[in-house]
């Protein structure tokens, strides 16, 4: 079993209602918060404000769980919800620093009035060089 230090887990749920106004892809909270790829996928959507909802929830749960080892330097730009070849959602973190000390698993719901995601983050084991140093430096985030 792992050690409950090298997990982090967050959650957010939000009212899918609040997104509705922002109904367009030029809305300056929408520029701020998604990329360009999750836009064009919840655009492409009739209810555009529920994959939003979630997308923003998914990246809220991300930001506590990454957070709950300390590092404070995550922002919404940092992930991105992207599709498995099943349609699964999966996160994938866009800041390599972050990406080659953690990993994240998300769970991803929505019905007609909250989003709601569930987020797991893990610290991957840091490779040792040779030397028996950890190549990438400190093995704490």
């Amino acid at each position: 079993m792992e050690d409950f230090d090298t997990l982090g887990l967050g959650t957010d749920i939000e009212e899918i209602e609040r997104f509705k106004k922002y109904d367009n892809k030029q809305n300056p909270f929408v520029l701020r918060i998604f990329t360009k790829d999750e836009i064009e996928y919840c655009f492409s959507k009739k209810n555009y404000a529920s994959h939003l909802a979630a997308r923003y929830c998914a990246k809220e749960a991300c930001l506590k769980a990454v957070c709950s080892f300390g590092y404070e330097a995550v922002s919404y730009a940092d992930f991105e919800v992207i599709h498995q070849k099943n349609g699964a959602p999966e996160i994938k973190i866009l800041n390599p620093g972050l990406a080659s000390k953690i990993e994240i698993k998300i769970s991803l719901s929505h019905n007609r009035t909250n989003a709601i995601c569930y987020a797991l983050a893990h610290k991957k084991r840091m490779p040792i060089n040779y030397l028996g140093e950890n190549i990438y430096g400190s093995a704490e985030i």
